[in-house]
């Protein structure tokens, strides 16, 4: 069964810090099997990592990914030691598994080197908020009105100024991908 998830470390990231709420990453990590990588955890702020809430609902998952993605560096292999390829690499190894539902990739490289070298993986490659859609509407894991609460957290965020690009949105992103995802939710939610 496809329930597993690799987040890159921004997911984790936009719920603990930028948006400030961790209960709502918790309930996503219960939804689904998370795994991440010790690169992807380094990544992470030390509360979060430090929380036993955090560590009981992850699974850490020690792969060598370098030589999975090594041939696609050629000789400039200047962001392998990103968390993202950390994940591509975790993906990869969960989807030849069957265990793949999503990857969660957030940043515009890492997303389409995914896509582009590993095709098996493009239709589970997601940013945040494609999975929180997703979630709720086909899998039916996050009910709607916890995910509007998300989005609309991420969009008031945004908005006040708070923070320049919480969970990595930045102008374009929130006019073309949030705000049809809030507003597709709430559709949904008002037909279920």
């Amino acid at each position: 069964m496809r329930d597993s998830v690799v987040a890159d470390s921004t997911f984790y990231s936009c719920c603990a810090c930028d948006i400030k709420r961790k209960d709502i990453l918790f309930k996503f990590l219960s939804a689904y099997s998370f795994f991440l990588g010790n690169k992807i955890l380094g990544e992470l702020p030390e509360p979060l990592t430090n929380d036993s809430g955090f560590t009981q609902l992850v699974t850490t998952y020690n792969f060598d990914y370098y030589q999975l993605i090594k041939p696609f560096f050629g000789r400039n292999p200047h962001h392998i030691n990103d968390g993202e390829y950390e994940a591509i690499g975790i993906g990869y190894m969960l989807d030849a598994q069957g265990k793949l539902r999503f990857l969660i990739l957030d940043d515009r490289r890492p997303n389409k080197f995914a896509k582009r070298h590993f095709r098996n993986l493009e239709s589970r490659v997601k940013g945040t908020i494609g999975f929180v859609q997703e979630a709720c509407c086909e899998d039916q894991r996050i009910p709607p009105d916890q995910v509007l609460e998300f989005l609309i957290k991420i969009e008031n965020v945004f908005t006040s100024g708070e923070n320049q690009r919480p969970c990595s949105i930045d102008p374009e992103i929130l006019r073309t991908i949030l705000m049809p995802a809030i507003e597709y939710i709430r559709n949904y939610h008002v037909s279920a």
